[in-house]
């Protein structure tokens, strides 16, 4: 069955074209296809929050989606402006090159005039009166200041600087009445991304939140009705077999679980870090001499137990003490903090 949009009137089709969602559906191709969004594609558009949160499986369409949103809303307004921030800046590169894509098949009615048309910025001139521009801007992860508009934080999970790059950017959607967008596939139990998802450290009230696993997604899901109601319900196992695609049982096999889970079901995991084992070195005591500024330090053979401390001022600053004892050597960053302590 193929399911079709009908509009009553041209009011009414006006109307529906002039929303981002009508605009993309009505009016947007990518290789010579015209654009079908996914119901949860279709929910973040409706989405009018100030704050949107998106956690997502791999491959969903998000990064495309803002793509085709920063393009319908610079048609659809004068001055408008989008930012991207990227992981990379070959990400940040991708975006636009999707937004241009889009805009040499549109309708030629419906196009505004391109004024620059650069590898990280697209600039449209609007037709009315003052010919003022909208533009599509893309950077790397960093924190897009001296801005104004939209903001699309994408994959901000994996960002080195995340927590630089959300404070940066959060200015952005003040006076433009705009909307910041976070999304990104889980990584752990860390940073601000998992914080405002999660928000089991503090609560974030003005952020709405959106789950995407791949069994919402008709590419990865035999049935993407059925499996939202009972995906949730089963183990990954269950629900790769009962719903999964071949290409998505591909994946499952390539993986190991919790990685899968994390890439594909939006798992906060806990990361653990395994350190190798620890050695006890016999503690190398000094004796000091005084010789012009400081003191100099001279090796001796170890001695009883508790004498390898070292203080006092030498030319090379002390990095640390050791003591020998039975639980293995102790160190200390400074020597001061020994002062007025009992040791044991």
């Amino acid at each position: 069955m193929t399911l079709s949009i009908v509009k009553r009137t041209e009011d009414d089709l006006t109307q529906w074209l002039a929303t981002e969602s009508g605009f993309i559906s009505g009016l947007c191709h990518y290789d010579n296809e015209p654009v079908v969004l996914e119901p949860y594609q279709q929910a973040l558009l409706d989405n009018r929050s100030r704050f949107r949160w998106v956690a997502k499986s791999r491959q969903v369409g998000f990064s495309f989606l803002f793509a085709l949103e920063a393009l319908a809303r610079c048609h659809l307004r004068d001055g408008h402006t989008a930012v991207f921030v990227s992981y990379n800046l070959s990400d940040a590169v991708e975006k636009v090159l999707i937004a241009r894509q889009v805009y040499e098949e549109l309708p030629t009615a419906f196009q505004k005039k391109l004024v620059t048309d650069a590898k990280t910025e697209l600039a449209f001139e609007s037709n009315a009166k003052g010919r003022r521009l909208s533009r599509i801007i893309s950077v790397p992860s960093k924190p897009p200041r001296g801005k104004r508009g939209d903001a699309y934080l994408d994959e901000l999970a994996h960002y080195v600087n995340d927590r630089e790059v959300y404070t940066g950017s959060t200015a952005l959607i003040l006076r433009s009445h705009g909307q910041l967008t976070g999304c990104s596939t889980p990584l752990g139990r860390r940073g601000i991304f998992w914080e405002i998802a999660s928000q089991e450290l503090r609560k974030y009230p003005h952020h709405t939140r959106q789950q995407v696993p791949w069994w919402l997604c008709r590419f990865f899901s035999l049935d993407v009705r059925r499996a939202a109601v009972e995906a949730p319900l089963m183990s990954t196992e269950e629900r790769v077999v009962r719903f999964g695609r071949p290409v998505l049982v591909e994946q499952f096999d390539s993986l190991p679980l919790e990685d899968f889970q994390q890439e594909f079901e939006c798992l906060l995991r806990r990361r653990v870090l395994q350190l190798p084992a620890l050695r006890a070195h016999p503690p190398v005591h000094h004796r000091r001499a005084v010789a012009g500024p400081g003191w100099v330090r001279r090796a001796r053979t170890p001695g009883p137990p508790g004498g390898g401390l070292r203080r006092g001022p030498h030319e090379r600053p002390l990095g640390a003490g050791r003591l020998r004892g039975g639980g293995g050597p102790l160190h200390v960053p400074h020597a001061t903090q020994l002062r007025g302590c009992a040791l044991r």
